[in-house]
């Protein structure tokens, strides 16, 4: 056999293992605290500390010595103690995506972490709803700001008034291509009151849009305004605190005449819309 042959069913072979590696791979979560070390062992380098609810992907679904072996959201990989993360499923959106890592082009560390919580790749357990967030609850009067945590995850049916394009931002890497610009789905208590000032926003990203898409679900901007606009819907997805719009929220910045929604708390990522066959009550 040639030496080119030879080559070429070399690197098809690599490519094969690379492609069923990834195929192979799972989404994790940080439960306590642990380290992100060189190997699988107490005496390896540790790398990086990682607390929960970090997100991981398990680069192999076989412990070694009672440690993973994972990548972590800004693409370091290593070790973690397995009894410290806790397997979330292989269905979810890669963490890279497009060429754009998690983080997305933010350079300030605080805004590298805002971004990595909007591009969680992971959906909310059982557990992780917070059942006291409800529309009501989240739009109901007053300073909220510690009022949630984004660490919890949300299940609420509201009233959807808008759905719309988002704009160019570093989560998605400045990109302008509406596939992979997030769509933002305005959403209030009752349809009878639509002001902007009562108004909840919640978001789609282009990771998961892109995720569902592989699984028959269409929730490009287009269809999702067809579907969802003048609806009861329930919105599941991971809580968080936009602190960017908290000056344009009525909640932390009453009376303002800017103001375009009610708070700066979101569901963001969405990562599961159902329609409601009716009246809110029906969406159980």
């Amino acid at each position: 056999m040639s030496m080119m042959r030879c080559m070429k069913r070399f690197l098809a072979t690599v490519a094969f293992v690379l492609l069923a590696t990834r195929a192979a791979a799972q989404a994790a979560v940080v439960t306590r605290n642990v380290n992100l070390r060189e190997g699988p062992s107490t005496t390896s380098a540790i790398k990086q500390k990682l607390e929960p609810p970090d997100e991981l992907t398990l680069l192999d679904s076989t412990q070694t010595n009672g440690y993973y072996e994972v990548r972590v959201a800004g693409g370091e990989q290593g070790w973690v103690w397995a009894r410290n993360v806790r397997i979330t499923g292989g269905g979810g959106p890669p963490a890279m995506f497009h060429g754009c890592p998690p983080e997305g082009l933010a350079v300030q560390e605080y805004r590298k972490e805002s971004n990595r919580k909007k591009n969680r790749i992971t959906r909310p357990q059982a557990a992780d709803i917070d059942a006291g967030a409800t529309i009501d609850s989240v739009l109901h009067t007053g300073d909220d700001r510690t009022r949630w945590s984004d660490t919890r995850g949300a299940s609420i049916v509201a009233y959807v008034v808008d759905v719309k394009i988002g704009s160019q931002e570093t989560v998605n890497c400045g990109d302008t291509d509406s596939a992979y610009i997030d769509t933002h789905i305005d959403v209030v208590q009752a349809p009878t009151d639509t002001r902007k000032i009562v108004r909840m926003i919640v978001e789609v990203t282009p990771r998961w849009r892109s995720f569902m898409g592989q699984q028959g679900a269409d929730w490009t901007t287009r269809t999702l305004k067809q579907t969802l606009l003048g609806h009861w819907v329930r919105f599941t997805g991971w809580l968080f605190w936009d602190f960017e719009h908290a000056d344009a929220s009525e909640h932390t910045n009453t009376g303002a005449s800017g103001n375009w929604r009610a708070t700066a708390w979101e569901i963001h990522p969405i990562t599961q819309i159902k329609l409601c066959p009716g009246s809110p009550q029906n969406c159980d």
